[in-house]
């Protein structure tokens, strides 16, 4: 209590001998400074960032709008800040209203160019991407959180500096609790290396369709520091934790080139050998001239009558469709599908189906 009663003294000290010493004519320049500026702050901050623009241009980095909204208000706030921050020095307030002013003026000039680059973090990030096409969006992702937490981090530090917080004590506390914090965080640390891992290696990406062995099979939706979201088919969100998709087999079918089509084409019995033949070379004729397969040359295609199994005679149809997506994919089945029936009524013989005949033993 003590302590407040002598800082309010001083303070009601310092005012009341405020005033005796003042330069009234550098005041009046300042304030005119002041006004000017703050009327024609529009203007000179449009002027500014067209010459900004200019610069990007001339060493080829985009900027957009998005880059526009973030940078028109800092560099109104810099333009006021700066006669603002001259004002005050003319003013010769008391020591301690000046010094809390003139951090207070530093601090808003730091916080505001610190949220215009954390905003344009985006905007360097597809820089890096057209810079290096071989960048991932998961990488990119990951790229830009990472940069966001040190333009958070290095803002924040800077803004304590300026109000005179030592920030030594606290990173050693940090440490010490750190240590603490990482035997209790085993798991999320795995999990966190184990996501950095998978980003390296480029797994997967972000809309993939993929199947982790006897864990999910879906859309994969997002990637966190500890679990990848993954979206079943039947809508189901399922947060599957970063370490068990590094350790696990993953097959990743966003990735194929192609899509395959394995039938087995059962004929009656009573097919003869140039029926079967016949239906084989037209299976053959049809896929290798449509367009809607991989030709031979490029994936071998197999059609052969292939077995004799229980109750008919197998041909096999073994080939592969341009389409990877899978709505065109089953389109291009139908078709295949519709084909093969035509040709094998057109042969004169039938497709097989399973029978069974019950003999039943006659009694005495």
């Amino acid at each position: 209590m003590d302590y407040f009663k002598a800082l309010a003294t001083q303070l009601w000290t310092q005012i009341l001998s405020w005033g005796q010493d003042l330069n009234w004519s550098e005041i009046a320049v300042g304030v005119f400074l002041f006004l000017v500026v703050f009327i024609a702050r529009k203007q000179i901050s449009k002027a500014l960032y067209t010459f900004l623009a200019h610069v990007a241009r001339t060493i080829r980095i985009p900027l957009n709008s998005g880059v526009r909204r973030a940078a028109l208000p800092v560099i109104r706030v810099l333009i006021i800040s700066y006669p603002l921050y001259g004002l005050l020095g003319v003013l010769n307030l008391p020591p301690l209203i000046n010094q809390t002013l003139e951090r207070l003026v530093i601090s808003v000039m730091l916080a505001a160019v610190f949220a215009a680059a954390y905003s344009l973090v985006d905007a360097v990030a597809r820089w890096v991407v057209s810079a290096k096409r071989g960048q991932s969006h998961l990488q990119i992702d990951w790229l830009k959180k990472i940069f966001k937490a040190i333009v958070f981090v290095l803002g924040l530090v800077s803004v304590l500096q300026v109000w005179g917080v030592d920030i030594g004590p606290v990173l050693t506390g940090m440490g010490v609790l750190g240590a603490g914090m990482a035997i209790a965080a085993q798991d999320l640390f795995r999990n966190l290396i184990a996501g950095v891992a998978s980003m390296g290696e480029r797994r997967f990406e972000i809309g993939d369709w993929i199947r982790v062995e006897g864990v999910v099979e879906g859309i994969v939706e997002k990637v966190e520091l500890r679990s990848t979201l993954i979206r079943q088919f039947d809508q189901a969100a399922v947060h599957v934790p970063n370490a068990d998709l590094a350790n696990t087999t993953m097959k990743n079918f966003t990735r194929r080139d192609h899509r395959q089509i394995c039938w087995t084409i059962q004929v009656v019995y009573g097919t003869t050998a140039e029926q079967l033949t016949k239906i084989r070379d037209d299976i053959r004729t049809y896929v290798c001239e449509s367009d809607d397969f991989v030709p031979e040359s490029e994936i071998p295609t197999y059609i052969y009558s292939d077995s004799f199994s229980d109750c008919s005679v197998d041909i096999l149809i073994w080939c592969y469709t341009k389409t990877t997506e899978f709505g065109e994919y089953l389109a291009v089945k139908e078709r295949l599908l519709l084909e093969v029936k035509r040709i094998v009524e057109s042969a004169g013989t039938s497709f097989a189906f399973p029978t069974r005949t019950i003999v039943s033993a006659g009694g005495d």
